[in-house]
């Protein structure tokens, strides 16, 4: 019975000093873990860099309100722009009717008086024709019938005549 007594007093020493040997090992390791104790200096780095921190994130907020601005003024340009397009589009459109009114109507005044200078004796139509401008005549003599346009033509002057009929060879072969 002794040499069990023994034998348990020496297994129990052996585990209490191995539990005393592992705690001891612990604690080193999680002093070593946590690192080193903070100084003065330290905190004043810390509180360094919180503050650069802060200064970064006050810039970072003032950039997002001028973008935020910029996005504003842009959007408002937009807006503005869209409707001066629009104004220009109604404008152009406009003036583009005005000019097919204008077209139809030169075209019909252009008939009348190709109507008008038929009905008339070419010799007394060849000298009122003479004095209109170069681009009239072309259309006034473009819509004249052959037969009466030839009988004017021979009554104006030979370099009109010439004039005339070039141009107006040029015209049909376009």
């Amino acid at each position: 019975m002794k040499s069990v007594l023994i034998i348990s007093a020496l297994t129990f020493a052996l585990i209490f000093g191995g539990v005393v040997l592992m705690s001891t090992r612990l604690q080193q390791a999680a002093t070593a873990q946590s690192g080193p104790e903070l100084v003065a200096t330290d905190y004043e780095g810390t509180e360094r860099v919180f503050h650069d921190l802060a200064v970064e994130r006050d810039r970072i907020q003032r950039e997002r309100e001028e973008l935020a601005g910029l996005q504003q003024a842009t959007a408002a340009q937009q807006t503005i722009l869209a409707q001066e397009r629009d104004q220009l589009l109604q404008v152009i459109a406009q003036l583009e009717a005005r000019q097919q009114a204008y077209a139809t109507e030169r075209d019909q005044s252009a008939a009348k008086l190709a109507k008008m200078y038929e009905a008339m004796k070419p010799a007394q139509a060849a000298p009122i024709i003479s004095a209109l401008d170069l681009d009239i005549i072309l259309d006034i003599m473009g819509r004249m019938k052959e037969r009466p346009a030839a009988k004017i033509l021979a009554h104006m002057d030979a370099g009109l005549a010439a004039q005339v009929s070039t141009r107006m060879s040029l015209r049909g072969s376009s």
